[in-house]
C-alpha cells in the first residue's frame, strides 16, 4: 500500500478523519462557547435574550462533531484513547459536565433567566478551559510507557497547560464577537464589533506565546514550526485572513468579519496538527502505532464518510432555516 506523508493510506484517511471532526467542532461549537462567555459581559437582559436566541436553534447540531470526535479516537486509535481519557480524566469530566450545564442554560433559559444566564456564562467558561488545558497536556506531554498512562493525574494543572486553556479562551471570545456581528442588531452588534479588534489582539498576543513555548518545549516541535513548509503558507493565508478582518471591520460587514477569524482559528489549528504530526500521543506514541486494526478503520471510515456529509448537511439546514439578524 502506498504511503502519505510516510502512513499508510488508511491510517493517513483515520488521522484526517479525526482532524476533520474536531477542526469543525472548533468552528462551530468554539463560536457558542465563545458566545456564551461574552453573555456575562452583557448588563441588560434583553441583550442575555438575545444571545440566548442565537445558539438556541444551532448549539446542539454543533456539538455533534464532538462526539464523532470521541467517538473517531476510541474506534480508530483505541491506544490513544486509553492514554489520553486516563491521564486527562479530570479536565474531560469537566468539560462534559460544563456542556450539559451550557445546553441546559440555553433550552430552559426562560424558566429562570438569571440562573441560566449564569449556567450559560459559567458552563461556557469551563468547558473552553477544559479543551484548552486538555490541548496543552497534549503539546506538552502525555507520561506513557507506549501502552498505558504512568504519570500521576495531575499533569494537567500545570503553567502549560493553563495558559493553553486563557488562549483558547480568549480565541473562543473572539469567535463570538463575530458571531453577535453577525447575527445581532442595534447596540448588541455595535458591542460585537467593537469587542473584535481587542479581543483579536490578545489572541494574537497569547497564540505567539504560545507558539514561543512549544518551540522551548521539544526540539521535534521547534523543528517543525521552523519548517517553512509549514509556516510560510500558514503565515500567508494569516495575513490575509487579518488584512480581511480589517477591512471587513471598516466596512462595517456582518458576515466577514466572522470568516476572517475562523480562517485565522484555522491557521492556528493547521500549526498544532503540523506540529505534533506523526504523533497522536506526545511524545512516543505515533499514529502508525495507536492504530486499530485495518478492518476496524475500514468499516469506520466507511460510517464516517456516511454519517460526515450527513451532518454538515443537517447544520447547513440549521443555519439556513435560522438565517437572518435577530432582533
Amino acid at each position: 500500500m502506498s504511503d502519505v506523508l510516510g502512513l499508510p493510506w488508511l491510517q493517513t484517511l483515520s488521522a484526517a478523519a479525526l482532524v476533520l471532526s474536531v477542526w469543525i467542532y472548533v468552528l462551530l461549537d468554539g463560536t457558542d462557547l465563545g458566545t456564551g462567555m461574552l453573555c456575562g459581559l452583557q448588563r441588560d437582559a434583553a441583550s442575555r435574550k438575545t444571545i440566548n436566541l442565537s445558539l438556541l436553534p444551532v448549539w446542539d447540531g454543533n456539538e455533534t462533531w464532538l462526539v464523532l470526535a470521541a467517538g473517531g479516537l476510541l474506534g480508530l486509535f483505541p491506544l490513544a484513547y486509553a492514554i489520553i481519557l486516563s491521564a486527562l480524566y479530570v479536565p474531560v469530566f469537566a468539560m462534559l459536565l460544563a456542556l450539559v450545564v451550557r445546553g441546559m442554560a440555553i433550552e430552559y433559559r426562560h424558566h429562570a433567566p438569571r440562573l441560566f444566564d449564569a449556567m450559560l456564562v459559567g458552563g461556557s467558561l469551563l468547558a473552553s478551559l477544559a479543551q484548552g488545558t486538555i490541548v496543552g497536556c497534549l503539546i506538552e506531554g502525555i507520561p506513557n510507557d507506549g501502552q498505558q498512562f504512568n504519570g500521576t493525574g495531575g499533569e494537567w494543572f500545570s503553567p502549560f497547560p493553563l495558559y493553553c486553556a486563557l488562549a483558547l479562551v480568549f480565541g473562543y471570545c473572539l469567535m463570538g464577537a463575530g458571531w453577535l456581528n453577525w447575527r445581532c442588531t442595534g447596540a448588541l452588534q455595535q458591542w460585537g464589533r467593537r469587542a473584535i479588534l481587542p479581543l483579536g489582539v490578545l489572541a494574537a498576543l497569547l497564540v505567539a506565546g504560545l507558539l514561543f513555548w512549544t518551540g522551548h518545549l521539544q526540539e521535534t516541535w521547534r523543528r517543525h514550526l521552523l519548517n517553512p513548509w509549514l509556516w510560510l503558507p500558514l503565515l500567508s493565508v494569516a495575513v490575509i485572513a487579518a488584512a480581511g478582518l480589517g477591512f471587513s471591520l471598516a466596512r462595517r460587514y456582518a458576515f466577514m468579519p466572522l470568516a476572517a477569524i475562523l480562517v485565522l482559528v484555522s491557521c492556528a489549528l493547521g500549526a498544532l496538527v503540523f506540529t505534533l504530526f506523526p504523533f497522536i500521543v506526545p511524545v512516543n506514541v505515533m499514529i502508525h502505532q495507536a492504530a486499530a486494526p485495518p478492518e476496524t478503520q475500514k468499516f469506520l471510515l466507511i460510517s464516517f464518510a456516511l454519517l460526515a456529509p450527513i451532518t454538515l448537511l443537517y447544520n447547513s439546514w440549521g443555519f439556513r432555516v435560522f438565517s437572518g439578524k435577530i432582533e
